[in-house]
């Protein structure tokens, strides 16, 4: 599944990029992102493995590769992103995992800080949508929880793939 939804980003951004440098750079990163959407909707986890090498390779990427965000761009990205998600999981005490912390802070990284929020902003307002529609159909509990980690890696993709 992973492996199919890697191939769906990489078209995308195929389709926008062609066979340039910049596509082959992103490719690793979508890569990382279909296999961060899939083990979230699976497990409800993102594991370290996944995004703690997707934030150094989205940093390298503004560091040395042409297109997307400068260097302090994707740095500002992470803080900003991270930051963001760090204080929303304070404030609902445990509302947002360490996962998604890292996964935001990690498209902050490879998008600037206004992809990353945009990101995040889709993702709950999707993730509210599904929930609705849960709810209304009987098929969810309120205090059920939704992977939106896996949200947040389909729609960063999705920018990712379509913003250069």
């Amino acid at each position: 599944m992973a492996a199919a939804l890697s191939l769906l980003f990489a078209l995308l951004a195929f389709q926008r990029l062609g066979f340039t440098s910049r596509w082959v750079a992103l490719l690793p990163l979508l890569g990382v992102l279909a296999a961060i959407a899939v083990v979230d909707a699976t497990t409800k986890m993102i594991p370290d493995v996944f995004t703690l090498p997707g934030l150094v390779y989205a940093l390298a990427l503004a560091a040395f590769a042409e297109g997307g965000p400068s260097l302090i761009q994707a740095g500002l990205g992470v803080v900003v992103g991270g930051g963001l998600l760090l204080l929303l999981a304070v404030v609902s005490r445990g509302g947002v995992g360490g996962g998604d912390i890292k996964l935001v802070a990690m498209l902050g990284g490879a998008l600037g800080w206004k992809g990353a929020v945009i990101a995040f902003a889709l993702s709950q307002l999707g993730g509210g949508l599904v929930i609705l529609y849960l709810l209304r159909a009987g098929q969810a509990e309120r205090r059920k929880t939704l992977p939106i980690g896996a949200l947040i890696a389909v729609i960063g993709a999705g920018l990712l793939a379509l913003a250069d």
